[in-house]
């Protein structure tokens, strides 16, 4: 009863204009679906805020509102911002928030970095799907937002594979989970099997969600 009840109050203020307001400083105005952000989405603020000086920097998986691109820019208003999506839908209303935010980012359809040539970046953040296909129905417009795979972890694998060729050496990837659905121990076999060293493990208390910071090996 008390996790119901946790759950029905977590969509109250995550579908909240006021509060995306005064989290992130972003004014909304046409949505796609009720939820702006989630508690992966606030460690991630949280890493986001104590790194400094990188001058290209690409959110991965943007969602409805490239929250993260948008949010990253007005705190490094010199550095080319790139946000890109799997969902036309979402890079349209993305720009459009952009636009009416005055925030001056690059928003892309691409999965993952399909659309992005060779392009290399000093920080990437990516909040990835990370449910166990067929656990819950919730989500049923745009699956590919919350659903990875038998044990959630199919995109991370495949971002992964494919993310160090768009790393500038030395550069970060800050890579959001939460654990609720897949565990610590599992995420961190699969990191280091990669190739990546973690550097840090960002947390916050009375949230499962977990963001590391890697660094290629």
């Amino acid at each position: 009863m008390m996790g119901r009840i946790f759950y029905i109050i977590l969509n109250i203020l995550r579908s909240s204009k006021i509060l995306t307001y005064i989290l992130w400083g972003i004014k909304i105005e046409s949505k796609l679906h009720d939820v702006f952000w989630d508690l992966t989405t606030l460690v991630l603020k949280k890493e986001i805020v104590e790194i400094k000086n990188k001058k290209f920097f690409l959110d991965m998986g943007c969602g409805q509102f490239a929250i993260i691109g948008q949010f990253f820019k007005s705190r490094n208003i010199l550095s080319e911002v790139t946000s890109v999506d799997f969902y036309s839908k979402f890079v349209i209303n993305s720009i459009k928030n952009s636009k009416l935010n005055l925030n001056n980012i690059t928003i892309l359809k691409s999965d993952l970095f399909s659309n992005l040539g060779n392009k290399k970046f000093d920080l990437i953040t990516f909040n990835p799907p990370y449910v166990p296909s067929g656990i819950d129905t919730i989500e049923k417009n745009f699956k590919n937002i919350r659903y990875s795979g038998n044990d959630g972890t199919l995109v991370i694998k495949k971002f992964l594979k494919q993310v160090k060729k768009h790393l500038f050496t030395g550069g970060i990837i800050l890579l959001g989970i939460n654990t609720y659905y897949v565990p610590e121990n599992m995420l961190k076999k699969i990191l280091i099997s990669n190739g990546f060293m973690i550097q840090k493990i960002s947390r916050m208390r009375f949230n499962t969600s977990i963001v590391f910071k890697l660094t290629a090996i």
